[in-house]
């Protein structure tokens, strides 16, 4: 398509999206190659003008958003007042259900925040289209506004209010014009008040059950960037177990017992190797102790990918696959468990001496881990021990044939 259609069609959407006459979007349309637009420029001018429209929609809510923050700041009545929404009126095009949409995030922002003193009520009288016949003639017109017709219905009227939201598209800006009157013959205005912002600027998206100031919301989403960092130190606590093995495994003059589950304490620090996080390196040093039986260290190392999205979120947990390698080093009488050979008399007389046992081995993981806002996770996997094949003590939780899984670990991280 060429520069001058692209722009043409740009014009176009823009015109509909903003809600400007037909006649500005025609001559747009005219300044280009006057040639007619095929199927595959209509998909693009519909895109382009879902994206301006989507825009759009996000701003009004901002508006509404800042509205009601300056309510319960500065409340526009000194005690609860019944307010009816009147009216909503959006851009041209945006319609109904627009309209829809601004009035039901209006409704939320009022019932969150009764701090506003503005309470919303029903009026079915206020809002229908009323005929009214007196002297002067005929008047068809809502009941808002006609006050005088709207008493004889018997329609309660005392210290009752009419809400107006008028949306409006200014060149490259959205304006709310808020209006507030009271229901009485020559409709009083009591609150006036006119925000406008550019459709360019990216909207706030404040939580509709906790307002907070404009200023403040961008602190959040700054402090929230900046909590993104490429680097974070993950603490852990893990318990590995042991599979325990088949009643008929052992056939040496050892006897058979199973491995006792341990618990490592563990400490590291993770890379994110893309701003989204969808990738993480890990690497961590761990260490184990039992009062009599054991003490160690390990170290590991842990890639992990995302699998619930392509980014991490902020605002639902995420999960994620790793797969990592540790090395292992054990002294203490339970190491032992851990030989697939038989112990020698030579260890067994340095054993009686108070000589500590120990082994050393390598092991890998698959797992899955759960984080919470990057910064509290659980994580589960399974751990192949290959040099621990033939060992009497050890079963096997999974067996895959050329891989098989002796030990299975649970771990609680916090992150920092």
């Amino acid at each position: 398509m060429s520069a001058a259609r692209a722009l043409s069609v740009a014009g176009w959407a823009l015109g509909l999206a903003l809600g400007l006459s037909p006649a500005w979007a025609a001559a747009a349309e005219a300044g280009g190659d006057k040639a007619v637009v095929d199927e595959a420029q209509q998909v693009e001018l519909d895109a382009l003008r879902a994206e301006v429209a989507g825009q759009v929609h996000l701003k009004a809510f901002d508006l509404l958003d800042e509205l009601v923050f300056d309510w319960t700041q500065h409340p526009p009545f000194a005690d609860e007042t019944p307010v009816v929404l009147a009216d909503v009126s959006v851009p041209l095009t945006l319609g109904t259900g627009l309209q829809a949409l601004i009035e039901n995030h209006f409704a939320a922002l009022l019932l969150h925040h009764p701090g506003t003193k503005v309470v919303l009520t029903l009026c079915p009288q206020c809002t229908a289209v009323m005929v009214h016949s007196g002297a002067k003639g005929t008047i068809v017109s809502r009941g808002v506004d006609a006050p005088e017709a709207l008493e004889q219905t018997g329609a309660n009227l005392a210290n009752r209010h009419a809400v107006f939201l008028d949306f409006e598209a200014e060149g490259a800006s959205l304006v709310l014009r808020a209006r507030i009157t009271r229901l009485s013959k020559d409709l009083p205005i009591v609150f006036a008040r006119t925000l406008s912002s550019a459709t360019s600027t990216a909207a706030l998206l404040r939580d509709e059950e906790r307002l907070v100031s404009a200023a403040e919301a961008r602190k959040q989403y700054v402090d929230a960037l900046q909590d993104r960092g490429i680097l974070i130190v993950p603490i852990r606590l893990a318990v590995r177990s042991y599979a325990k093995p088949p009643d008929d495994a052992s056939k040496s003059s050892q006897p058979q017992i199973s491995v006792p589950p341990f618990v490592w304490f563990e400490a590291g620090v993770e890379i994110g190797l893309s701003q989204a996080r969808a990738w993480t390196a890990s690497f961590t040093a761990g260490y184990t102790w039992a009062p009599e039986l054991h003490d160690g260290w390990m170290g590991q190392a842990r890639v992990s990918r995302l699998i619930t999205g392509k980014a991490r979120s902020m605002t639902h947990p995420d999960v994620y696959l790793f797969t990592g390698a540790s090395v292992l080093s054990l002294k203490g009488t339970d190491t032992t468990l851990f030989r697939s050979d038989p112990v020698t008399a030579d260890e067994l007389l340095a054993a009686a001496s108070g000589a500590k046992n120990q082994v050393t081995f390598a092991a890998w993981q698959i797992g899955l881990e759960l984080r919470v806002k990057n910064r509290i996770g659980a994580a589960v996997y399974l751990e192949s021990l290959p040099a621990m094949d033939g060992a009497p003590s050890l079963g096997t939780y999974l067996d895959l044939g050329i891989f098989r899984f002796q030990s299975l670990g649970v771990e609680a991280s916090f992150c920092f």
